[in-house]
């Protein structure tokens, strides 16, 4: 098996490469290279570090992570050749993807790790977003090594067992370089703080030493964030933990740009002409530039309805769970190593291949939001941090006109779910085991399970106009 999946990620990766090894850049990906470019430059001794931190935060809308991974590539080249710029990610990601198969088989066996092996090991799809400058990718991939380091601490908590610093501190940084790639990780890290720090409580008798252990953690955690946030928010006089975009982006998504800027927007791509707006509305009336968008939402939202909400959110999920081929599609005339004769039948190709293994996978994952798994403390543990990754990923669609780009995040998650079905499956016969967990837990997953299903008829149906 473990063979099988290293050839077909070999195969995958090279026809990607060889595809994409004259691909221009798309879209975000010129801000994450022109920031590993700034940063490079800066290590070089050739750019001021307020000079630096001005250039990468810029708008504030993306978090830095890309860039500082990308910035060795422009030690030697200020314009390396657009084959390394494809290359290079793609070293990083399948770097991280072989750590996270690693770790995952050490901790959960071969079944999980089987999964990960075919999915995203042999979704072709994902080696596209892979050898881009896109953060969604190496962000799911440390998102779920957090989740397994999450899982052992959950487990040593409930068994009385120590948490070693070693496993509570590989949590943390991962979790937080997660953070550094994808702003929304903030509320995934609130989430599985909260489900440890109530595990540690429903323990008895509640040990002081452990939740200091836990405390030290979260403030490792804020650490490692704060030196972001103080540039951030220094440079919009503003407190901002992680990104500047959220108000823009409702407004964008909900409303439009026609009611966006008080009104309707210049002519402009995505989100910029209601930034420039913002920024004139400062200068002329002295307001923070980030008070002027949140007033400018207020108004873009004013006579949203339930309804028109609903309607946005479920096209939202079209995009978001049902598209994964969108990316390459949008490279398609770029793709400059591919004569253009091929590349319809090139995509059709791909996407077929893509989704003989994306929908099972995808469905996988639907069930095991819906189902409790109580069979073993290690199910149920492993169930209820799989259902808080969906939900905080799951939040996209609600608060982003949301694209195919972010699937790819989630793809370790759709793993896990198949291989959780799986090993509730092989120990059906087993029985159900004494539990020494919490309660709440197997109530938490049956509740959760009837949100899911029921918010998911909601979207479907929507609401009358």
């Amino acid at each position: 098996m473990a063979l099988a999946a290293g050839t077909g990620v070999l195969i995958f990766s090279a026809a990607v490469l060889i595809a994409m090894r004259a691909t221009n850049l798309l879209g975000d990906e010129y801000t994450y290279a022109a920031g590993a470019r700034t940063i490079a430059r800066w290590l070089a001794g050739d750019a001021s570090a307020a000079d630096t931190l001005d250039a990468v935060i810029g708008t504030g809308w993306f978090m830095p992570g890309m860039a500082i991974a990308g910035a060795p590539i422009y030690f030697f080249s200020d314009d390396p050749p657009l084959w390394l710029l494809r290359l290079f990610p793609l070293l990083l990601n399948l770097g991280l993807f072989a750590l996270v198969c690693a770790i995952t088989w050490r901790e959960w066996g071969r079944t999980h790790a089987a999964a990960l092996a075919i999915c995203p090991g042999l979704v072709v799809g994902w080696y596209v977003a892979a050898a881009g400058w896109w953060p969604e990718v190496p962000a799911g991939l440390l998102t779920m090594l957090a989740l397994v380091c999450c899982w052992k601490i959950g487990m040593r908590v409930i068994g009385e067992r120590p948490v070693g610093w070693r496993v509570l501190l590989l949590f943390e940084l991962a979790l937080v370089a997660a953070l550094y790639f994808r702003g929304p990780v903030l509320v995934l890290a609130a989430g599985l703080h909260a489900i440890l720090i109530v595990l540690l409580l429903s323990r008895r008798p509640v040990l002081p030493r452990r939740l200091l252990q836990m405390a030290a953690g979260i403030a490792l955690f804020a650490v490692l964030l704060l030196p972001w946030s103080i540039a951030i928010s220094a440079k919009f006089d503003k407190a901002v933990p992680t990104t500047t975009n959220v108000p823009l982006v409702l407004a964008n998504s909900f409303a439009g740009p026609e009611k966006s800027c008080f009104g309707a927007c210049e002519p402009g791509p995505d989100i910029w002409p209601a930034w420039y707006f913002s920024q004139d509305v400062a200068a002329e009336t002295g307001e923070n530039m980030l008070d002027v968008q949140a007033r400018m939402l207020d108004h873009a939202l004013a006579d949203l309805t339930a309804s028109e909400y609903l309607a946005s959110v479920r096209e939202n999920f079209g995009r978001f769970l049902f598209d994964p081929m969108q990316r390459l599609r949008a490279y398609q005339d770029r793709m400059y190593a591919v004569p253009e004769d091929w590349r319809e039948p090139l995509i059709g190709l791909v996407s077929a291949v893509t989704l003989i293994v994306y929908v099972p996978f995808l469905l996988a994952l639907l069930l095991a939001n819906f189902l409790p798994f109580r069979r073993s403390d290690n199910l149920r543990m492993q169930s209820i941090l799989l259902k808080a990754a969906t939900a905080c990923a799951f939040i996209q669609p609600f608060v982003h006109k949301s694209s195919a780009r972010y699937w790819t995040g989630f793809a370790p998650l759709m793993a896990w779910a198949a291989a959780l079905l799986m090993s509730a499956w092989l120990q059906r016969r087993a029985g159900k085991t004494a539990s020494t967990m919490p309660g709440w837990i197997d109530w938490a997953q049956r509740g959760y399970g009837v949100a899911f299903f029921a918010c998911g008829v909601l979207i479907a149906v929507g609401l009358p106009a």
